[in-house]
């Protein structure tokens, strides 16, 4: 390369050079260029257009959303119901949250919304079962549980069906969501329809056991969220618990239907077939459960695996178990149910589910739980012992039918024995109470089926933990009725004492211990004193030879007789009327008891808080004991002369200003008069009557009780005094004339008073061997 040409030369000879002149406009101006300064602010030009508007506020009212909205039903952000219900589909959770809170608060200030557009809340709520939002779905639950379903209870059965068969069909999608807990919620979900109406379920009740069999499958809920498992095996509980009680209901009907002919009998089974509420189709109901019980019993095997391991035991892991085998006993009873229930002489009603499938199929699986039951019987927490509560109430509802070479009889026995000595130190007393009942219900079957040899120590247990309970625990009552049925063959038809059964050796000592439960539950458990009694009466009528020794505490219900002859009133007065009646009632079946209670039940009968009804009731019983043997004459006369001599009578206006508070019992005592008499009569000959009661008669009438007392005595004397003549002794005139200036005295008709006068002296002036004096019954009335 090389320099350029021209050099220097050249840019000397560029700089030389002037530029050129712009060569000037032609034509004229159009506008004249002005510079100005920066900063200033231009005039307007001369032709410029002002745009400056000029105005005053003008107030158009009733123009705001306020006042468009006013008489409307609004929440606390002024929407109304239907905005709520458009906002429950938003995209945003939040959105949705606070419609569905909104629809809460509206319903709550304005109730008459929710009866207006039930149907039109519940067609759009019902897509909420399966939103992706948990708190979403959980509102939803509570508007459910505390508003709408409430309200649609009081709704007809039509519109409440059509209403939740759109929502039963969106809880059934909701079952099997992809998402595990959208499942799990929609369970929940059924669970509430179920327990607000149950009379729907049978239409859905396949689809949803088919849900329940999946779910409780599921590996991944079963390894990783197994306490979710908790409000599956609650709604399913309450699933299984309709279906066995809709079984029993059906148990009426079913002996009915089973005496019509074969064109009845069709015609029933047509009519059930075709009725809207149809009961639960059992033979493919029984098969699903047949399922449920496998799955469950391993379930059941790992969860107690894993309890056993850890080395303290969390609340949720146990509820699932305990509800695990809640599940598997109604399943079993409904079992058991089905094998009992009688067949029918046509083919259209026999099932394949007999005694011969239930050996071979459901023991079969529940032989894995005999084991889970060892499992925890090695372990010393008072949970292990709740679950092995649960587990003995399985297999003892199926006593009948387990084979001992499965189940050994006698481990069986010495299993339910623990149990029992196990509960006396149990501390938590409702739990106790929940789970040890089932167990004594059972007892009497178990005692029944079980071998000799087995039944020793389990009667031994039994009596001893009866000994112990307490009379306002609510134990008492199964155990009362486990020795009623061990002691009566009312329901079982069977007597345990002549069946060899072992029983018998402790008839005695159940026995004894009730009068001593009836005497503590009267202040305790007043409810527990009727079921006594109830139990009383009828030993009495199944036993009529029975040795009242161990009863003798039942004296002390009416009273306390001291060596002085005073006698303390017993509880009999203060009880209730049926227990009265039922008390006064085993009066005749314990004859050899009478003797001691004839005292302190006078002393009852005496009281004024004893109704007339029962006073009369205990006359009527101890004359009917008297007619059949059991009741020495003595001993009624004795009872009869004390009630008249001592009854206090309150005739009302005869009643001295003294006493103004008392109620007349005039009426009670007559009353009382002419049964007393009529019983006397009844008794046979009035003249040897009368002898065998002169001496206590005469006493009684010497002790010179009230008018009106001393009215009753004469009348005894007047109604019995055939040939006897004891009124012509000359003492018996003499407290006959003092009677009678008594009774004038207090007469307000001179009349009368003149006439009874009269009648004192006439014995005096007539001939003692010839007048038979014989006071006339209209002046001793």
């Amino acid at each position: 390369m090389g320099r350029p040409k021209g050099g220097a030369a050249a840019s000397s000879s560029a700089s030389s050079k002037k530029p050129k002149p712009k060569p000037k406009q032609r034509g004229g101006v159009d506008f004249k260029k002005y510079k100005h300064k920066v900063g200033r602010k231009l005039p307007p030009p001369k032709n410029a257009t002002s745009t400056e508007i000029k105005s005053k506020t003008i107030v158009l009212p009733e123009q705001s959303m306020a006042s468009e909205r006013a008489g409307m039903a609004v929440n606390k952000r002024g929407l109304t119901l239907r905005e709520l219900l458009q906002q429950t589909a938003h995209y945003n959770a939040n959105v949705r949250r606070a419609a569905l809170n909104g629809i809460k608060d509206i319903v709550v200030k304005h109730p008459t919304e929710l009866k207006l557009h039930k149907v039109a809340i519940i067609e759009k709520l019902q897509e909420r079962i399966c939103d992706t939002d948990k708190v979403v779905r959980e509102s939803l639950y509570s508007i459910l549980q505390s508003m709408i379903f409430p309200s649609l209870k009081e709704d007809n059965a039509i519109s409440t069906r059509s209403t939740l068969f759109l929502l039963m069909a969106n809880i059934l999608n909701g079952m099997t969501h992809l998402s595990i807990d959208i499942q799990l919620m929609a369970f929940r979900f059924l669970e509430l329809v179920v327990l607000n109406f149950p009379s729907s379920f049978s239409s859905y009740a396949e689809q949803a056991f088919n849900n329940f069999i999946a779910v409780l499958s599921n590996d991944r809920i079963n390894l990783h969220d197994r306490n979710k498992l908790n409000s599956v095996l609650s709604g399913l509980g309450h699933c299984l618990s309709l279906v066995a009680k809709t079984m029993e209901n059906d148990d009426i009907s079913n002996r009915q239907v089973h005496d019509l002919s074969a064109r009845e009998l069709w015609k029933c089974t047509s009519d059930e077939d075709n009725s809207v509420g149809r009961a639960f189709a059992m033979p493919n109901l029984l098969v699903k459960l047949q399922s449920l019980v496998q799955i469950l019993i391993n379930s059941v095997e790992v969860s107690a695996s894993e309890l056993c391991a850890k080395s303290a035991i969390d609340a949720s892991s146990s509820e699932a178990l305990l509800s695990a085998l809640h599940c598997l006993d109604i399943i079993c009873r409904i079992f058991i149910h089905e094998v009992k229930k009688p067949q029918l002489r046509f083919s259209i009603s026999k099932t394949q589910f007999g005694p011969d499938w239930l050996r071979s199929s459901l023991l079969i699986h529940l032989k894995n739980l005999w084991g889970v039951k060892r499992l925890f019987h090695e372990k010393e927490d008072g949970k292990f012992f709740i679950f092995n509560l649960k587990i003995a109430e399985i297999f003892l509802c199926l006593s009948a039918w387990i084979d001992s070479t499965m189940f050994p009889a006698e481990e069986f026995c010495h299993f339910v024995s623990s149990l029992f000595a196990k509960a006396k130190t149990l501390r938590n007393k409702d739990l106790m109470e929940m789970y040890l009942s089932p167990i004594i219900t059972c007892i009497p079957d178990l005692i029944f089926n079980a071998p000799d040899d087995s039944k020793e120590h389990l009667l031994e247990a039994f009596t001893d933990a009866f000994r112990g309970c307490k009379v306002d625990c609510k134990l008492i009552f199964p155990y009362l009725d486990a020795v009623g049925e061990m002691l009566l063959p009312e329901k079982t038809g069977t007597w345990f004492a002549e069946d060899g059964s072992g029983v018998l050796g402790y008839h005695d000592v159940w026995i004894h211990e009730l009068p001593r439960i009836l005497l503590q539950s009267i202040d305790k458990a007043p409810s527990v004193t009727k079921v006594v009694l109830e139990l009383l009466l009828r030993i009495g009528q199944y036993f009529p030879t029975l040795d009242c020794e161990n009863l003798r505490p039942f004296i002390k219900l009416f009273g306390v007789e001291s060596s002085s002859g005073a006698v303390e009133l017993g509880p009999f007065v203060n009880l209730a009327r049926d227990c009265q009646e039922l008390a006064t009632s085993c009066l005749y079946y314990f004859p050899s008891l009478l003797p001691d209670i004839i005292g302190p039940l006078a002393s009852c009968c005496l009281s004024d808080a004893l109704e007339p009804l029962v006073l009369f009731r205990v006359v009527e019983v101890l004359q009917s004991t008297y007619k059949a043997g059991s009741l020495q004459i003595t001993e009624l006369l004795s009872f009869l002369l004390l009630l008249m001599a001592r009854f206090r009578v309150h005739p009302g206006g005869l009643v001295t200003s003294g006493n103004p508070s008392k109620v007349s019992n005039w009426d009670t005592f007559k009353s009382l008069n002419r049964l007393i008499l009529t019983s006397l009569s009844e008794m046979g000959d009035g003249s040897l009557v009368l002898e065998l009661m002169w001496n206590n008669l005469s006493n009684a009438i010497a002790k010179k009780p009230s008018m009106h007392n001393m009215n009753g005595l004469f009348r005894i004397i007047v109604t019995l005094d055939a040939g006897t003549n004891k009124l012509m002794n000359e003492d018996a005139v003499k407290l006959i004339a003092g009677y009678l200036v008594d009774a004038s005295l207090v007469c307000n008709f001179p009349n009368f008073r003149a006439l009874i006068a009269i009648s004192v002296c006439l014995p005096y002036f007539a001939p003692r061997h010839s007048i038979s004096f014989k006071s006339p019954k209209g002046w001793l009335c």
